[in-house]
């Protein structure tokens, strides 16, 4: 399995390697960070259900938890990806966390990819042109696609 990062691409031995690597990116500017997370989808389960199961195993960790509905999208310059998207706000750890989250599945089958946008302060309308700029933007690489 040949595996590609920004800074270069590596050649993986033979097994069942997952992709359960995580990237975070942050703009000093703007005060948001964006983090990439990805994991399994457990058989007998797709990416929604894998996403509602991770947020009710983190309501716990959560207070003053403010969300708005899940809701189905569809992302990428053509509209061409489908998607699940919440937006809330918490307390965790004493801090007031702002998020936008999206998730998809990733190229293989049976991933979970999830972008996380996220500020310690409420998003501004800037912010959210960003983070609506940033899902039109997404394209996934196929399977087998050179990157």
């Amino acid at each position: 399995m040949q595996y590609h990062l920004n800074e270069g691409s590596f050649t993986l031995p033979d097994g069942g390697w997952l992709d359960n690597s995580m990237n975070v990116l942050r703009d000093d500017a703007s005060g948001i960070t964006l983090v990439i997370s990805r994991g399994p989808v457990p058989e007998g389960s797709d990416f929604e259900q894998e996403f509602y199961r991770q947020w009710d195993d983190m309501r716990p960790q959560m207070t003053r938890l403010q969300q708005s509905d899940f809701t189905r999208v569809t992302v990428g310059a053509q509209q061409q990806i489908r998607a699940v998207q919440v937006s809330s706000h918490f307390e965790r750890n004493g801090q007031t966390l702002h998020q936008h989250q999206l998730a998809v599945q990733a190229t293989e089958k049976n991933s979970l990819m999830v972008l996380t946008f996220s500020a310690l302060r409420p998003f501004t309308d800037e912010d959210n042109q960003r983070w609506a700029s940033l899902k039109q933007s997404l394209d996934l690489t196929r399977h087998g696609q050179e990157v």
